[in-house]
Parts: C-alpha cells; sequence; structure tokens
C-alpha cells in the first residue's frame, strides 16, 4: 500500500482575491503531521508540497498523484486557499493566478474545478475515505 499526499497552499493572488498568510503555513504544518512518525507515518519523499502554484502546476500534481494507483492506496489531496463558485454554483480551488473579470466574475480557466479533481479519482476508482480520519484516529 502506498500512502502518497499533495498538499497545496495559496497565500498570494491577482488582484481581485485577498491574500491568505495563513495557507502557506498550513499544508506545512500539515507536512509535520504527516511526516509524524505516530500521527502520519509518511516518508518524505512520498509528499509533494506546492506553495503558491499556478493552475497548471496544480493540475498536473493532481494527475501525477492519482496515476498509476491502486484501491489500497492511502492518497491526500490538502488544499489550502480560496475556494471559489462560479454563478451556478460550481467549486473552484483558486490559484496564485486565478483571475476574475472587471465585473467581478470567475475566469475559469485559472482556477482549478473540483469537478476536475473528482474525475481524476473516479478514473481511478479511488473513491474512499479521506485521509484524515484515519490520522485522527491514530492520535488518540
Amino acid at each position: 500500500m502506498a500512502k502518497v499526499a499533495l498538499l497545496v497552499g495559496v497565500s498570494e493572488y491577482e488582484p481581485g482575491l485577498n491574500p491568505l498568510p495563513s495557507a502557506v503555513r498550513d499544508v506545512e504544518a500539515m507536512c509535520e503531521v504527516l511526516l509524524h512518525p505516530e500521527m502520519g507515518e509518511f516518508a518524505a519523499s512520498d509528499i509533494l508540497l506546492l506553495k503558491n502554484p499556478e493552475r497548471q502546476a496544480v493540475e498536473m500534481a493532481i494527475e501525477m498523484l492519482f496515476s498509476g494507483r491502486h484501491k489500497d492506496d492511502l492518497l491526500l489531496l490538502y488544499f489550502s486557499g480560496h475556494g471559489i463558485k462560479d454563478d451556478r454554483g460550481r467549486l473552484y480551488l483558486a490559484t496564485r493566478n486565478t483571475s476574475k473579470t472587471p465585473q467581478g466574475e470567475l475566469i475559469r480557466s485559472t482556477s482549478v474545478s473540483a469537478n476536475f479533481i473528482h474525475d481524476r479519482m473516479s478514473e481511478k476508482s479511488l473513491l474512499k475515505l479521506p485521509v484524515a480520519g484515519y490520522i485522527l484516529r491514530h492520535r488518540q
């Protein structure tokens, strides 16, 4: 069983989105928990930490996270940053280069769609209990 994590923190944004100074610190703290031998027990080589990435880097990392995995693998995708809903209520994860139109509407091609993530998981039949529940059970 592989244990692999992708941690994405976005603190810095284009004009139109407020900075979130704690987002990068959040993923750094999560990384420490995952590396802890009595909590996460992840190997450092199995954790990818992205700080203030652009959309394409996040999508590529998500593709790699799910590539070649098996049903018994333990995968974690952890995001700290802005989530934005479009005019139809669809969720997007904001990246460093996420932009809005002058009217304040999301430019979708600059963010990561939650549907993109769901589709990658569904393709591999990897939908299962989040790793956060696993970590909490082992901390008690």
